[in-house]
């Protein structure tokens, strides 16, 4: 190569193909101007080359290199005249980028993978003593690593197409800054908010990933929860679907078990759950007892009579005191109220009956409330040989009457007015107007349950039961079959229990099924008492199959008589003592408790019903016939701490790793289309490529190649790192020069050259048409 072209013009140093030009030490410095000419590896973009001198006089002028063929530079041809060929997306620069890809879109994968067989399991027992929120941690600078890595050389290699137009070069630390971390990626938003738009995605991301952290790490709570216990036995719940009772030895605990429940719920206590913690998902049934009641006030018919003594004499009067002469004093009066259709003594009559003449009481006790009593049982009329005392349930009638107290807002318990009866929207209530009447009823039911033991502590749930007025089937033949009449047991069967061929077997037997009613009265063909086995067929199986649900009818009697009459069937009384500030009432005490010092009323008589009929359900179902009261069987559980995922949070790093590839590619596809050369955020590019191009460097100075064939691209980043790897430089401390940056002799000795070899003894310097160095 010439050491000077014709006219005394240097020839031009591209600044992306390092071309050292020749100096001498007696040329004097000249200013140059710089010639834009085609790139030779990007056909259509331009680069400035410089003809002009190295900007220090201490590098070797090339006419002291030896003209050896070793080291006999060729003539670079006109870039100009090279062919354009179409190029392709280098993707080879970027396969450090593409394997961070790789790896964010691994970690993201990992972190679901990890979450989804653990969520709602109980917290993974790994070696070390490894734990979940350990693993996302990795997981997570793994993802946050490989995302900045992508963004910080995508913005890097963007500051390259930022300055395809006049820029500030203060932009290069702006830039640099915005790759490094959050805080110069807001800078530089707020400076140039979308003006690029791929560097303010990647700022934008930047900023993001700060909260990828405390995100992932929301995705994990930790909750109680319980796990199936293996082996041993399982939790069980009484229950049973034939209630057998024996009339010559009526139980003796019904009475107890009634009193505790009246008064205070009983909760079930013979159920087995090991552990303490089980559930019952699964609806089971039970026969039962059900109790409902309605409100009948309306049918109460209030009759009033009042005598007052006055100008002393009695005189009939009204029986509101405010319309009472205040000189005159009540001597005599009469309330009578009745129910309609009820039983005795729910027709009550109160009255109160003075002698005149020494004003003494002569009546001092009335009846003020009551419960009566009717038996509901079958019409046999028109069936023969059929026992005419079969029980199908019991209607009960209460009945809350006027006293003397209701001819004044006054109440006695508490020696003021009648607390929320000044109100017309409130004050149709038992307590306000002093007399009211309810109707209710208690037989046999079928109830549905589910249940839950909670650290032994039992919590039972019905979600539903057979209709409290439905009349059940009986037997339907009087004749005896192991001295047992069939008409004496009672049968509901549940169609929503049975099999195809129950079906089949009921429809054939005339009965009609409809889907809409799930309780069907049944009458027995079958005696109960006898042991059925699970194959049996059919009538048999439907109790096999716990389908049919029975009891003796005798039971409904004898519950009666021998408990609930005395129990909950009787009048309370007002007496009147001499002071009659304070009255007084007599009565049985499950009366006197719901009578409440007249506070009774259809929501509490509702209430004391509910009670009654769940202490009668509960002697049932442990005192059921042993063949067909299989318990129900649940599932026992331990406590464990178990992992819930929050799959909400996990938006932010699938979104952010969405962003960061996207980013990349479109990055990489704006760079071809640009046709700008790959330097990505290397400092090295401003070294060889900015203002002062190449001529800094002395190839006296360069290493050898660490390959005989290595090839230099300076128009890459890999290029020139690899260039610069040849290159050692050294701060410049001379107390008669500024600090900088200088290039020095490498410090390997092996890796010295004598002068005037370029760069190695066994290596060859040429230039191909494409200026790319090989043997350098």
């Amino acid at each position: 190569m010439e050491q000077n072209a014709p006219g005394g013009q240097h020839p031009h140093r591209d600044l992306r193909r390092w071309t050292p030009s020749p100096v001498s030490d007696n040329e004097p410095f000249e200013q140059y101007a710089f010639q834009p000419i085609p790139n030779p590896y990007n056909p259509g973009a331009e680069y400035f080359l410089q003809a002009g001198l190295p900007q220090g006089r201490d590098q070797v002028p090339l006419d002291d290199f030896p003209k050896t063929a070793s080291s006999t530079l060729q003539p670079v041809q006109d870039p100009r005249k090279q062919p354009e060929t179409k190029k392709r997306v280098q993707w080879s620069f970027w396969t450090w980028e593409i394997a961070n890809c790789l790896l964010l879109l691994i970690s993201l994968f990992a972190i679901l993978a990890t979450l989804y067989p653990h969520d709602g399991q109980p917290l993974p027992q790994w070696p070390f003593s490894i734990t979940i929120n350990a693993l996302l941690s990795i997981y997570t600078v793994i993802m946050k690593t490989s995302m900045l890595l992508i963004l910080t050389s995508g913005v890097g290699q963007l500051q390259w197409s930022w300055f395809l137009h006049p820029r500030s070069l203060k932009d290069v630390v702006r830039y640099h800054e915005a790759a490094e971390g959050p805080l110069g990626s807001l800078s530089w938003l707020c400076r140039y908010h979308i003006r690029q738009p791929l560097t303010a995605l990647a700022a934008v991301i930047i900023i993001a990933a700060v909260a990828v952290d405390p995100f992932v790490q929301q995705l994990v709570k930790p909750v109680d929860c319980k796990q199936l216990e293996d082996g041993g036995p399982p939790a069980s719940m009484p229950r049973t679907n034939y209630l057998s009772y024996d009339r010559d030895a009526f139980p003796s605990d019904v009475l107890a078990t009634i009193a505790s429940g009246y008064y205070t719920p009983q909760n079930l206590s013979d159920f087995t759950c090991g552990t303490g913690n089980c559930t019952f998902g699964t609806e089971y049934r039970s026969l039962a007892y059900c109790s409902i009641c309605e409100d009948v006030s309306d049918s109460v018919r209030i009759e009033e009579n009042c005598m007052i003594y006055h100008n002393k004499k009695l005189e009939p009067g009204s029986c509101h005191k405010s319309d009472i002469p205040r000189e005159a004093a009540i001597s005599e009066w009469n309330l009578t109220t009745t129910l309609a259709a009820a039983p005795s003594p729910l027709s009550l009559n109160f009255h109160r009956k003075i002698d005149t003449n020494n004003f003494t009481v002569v009546t001092p006790k009335q009846n003020i409330f009551g419960i009566g009593r009717i038996s509901r049982r079958l019409d046999t009329s028109g069936l023969e040989n059929t026992v005419s005392y079969i029980g199908l349930g019991n209607d009960l009638g209460v009945i809350f009457a006027k006293s003397d107290v209701s001819l004044t807002p006054y109440d006695p318990n508490n020696q003021g007015d009648r607390a929320g009866c000044d109100n017309a929207a409130t004050n149709n209530t038992w307590w306000c107007r002093q007399y009211g009447a309810a109707k209710c009823s208690l037989q046999p039911c079928v109830r549905s349950y589910t249940a839950n033991v909670d650290g032994g502590r039992l919590t039972e749930t019905l979600i539903g039961q057979s209709d409290t007025n439905m009349t059940w089937g009986y037997g339907e033949s009087a004749a005896t079959e192991g001295l047992v009449r069939l008409q004496n047991f009672l049968g509901v069967v549940d169609t929503q229990c049975i099999n195809d061929a129950e079906r089949q077997g009921l429809v054939a037997a005339g009965y009609k099924i409809d889907d809409k009613v799930r309780w069907l009265p049944y009458n027995l063909t079958f005696n109960p008492r006898i042991d059925t086995p699970v194959d049996a067929a059919f009538p048999q199986s439907l109790l096999a199959h716990e389908c049919l649900f029975t009891i003796d009818a005798e039971f409904n009697n004898d519950i009666w008589t021998f408990v609930l009459n005395q129990f909950i069937v009787g009048i309370v009384q007002r007496q009147y003592p001499d002071n009659e500030i304070r009255p007084s009432y007599s009565g049985p005490t499950q009366l006197l408790s719901l009578f409440d010092s007249s506070h009774v009323n259809e929501a509490t008589i509702r209430d004391a019903m509910n009670r009654l009929a769940d202490a009668i359900t509960l002697w049932i179902r442990t005192h059921g016939y042993a063949s067909h009261s299989q318990r129900a069987v649940g599932e026992e559980y331990h406590y464990a701490i178990c992992v819930k995922v929050n799959w909400n949070w996990v938006a932010l790093p699938a979104v952010l790793t969405g962003l960061t590839m996207t980013f990349f590619l479109l990055m990489v596809i704006s760079t071809y289309r640009q046709r700008l050369p790959i330097w990505k955020k290397s400092p090295l590019t401003l070294l060889f490529h900015g203002p002062g191009g190449t001529s800094w460097i002395d190839p006296n100075l360069v290493a050898p190649a660490s390959k005989p064939a290595t090839e230099i691209d300076l128009a890459t980043d890999r290029g020139t790192q690899d260039f610069a790897d040849r290159i050692t430089v050294q701060v410049s401390r001379d107390e008669y020069e500024s600090p900088g940056l200088r290039q020095v002799e490498p410090r390997s000795v092996r890796m010295r050259k004598p002068r005037g070899v370029w760069p190695s003894k066994s290596s060859t310097r040429h230039e191909d048409n494409n200026g790319v160095y090989s043997g350098i």
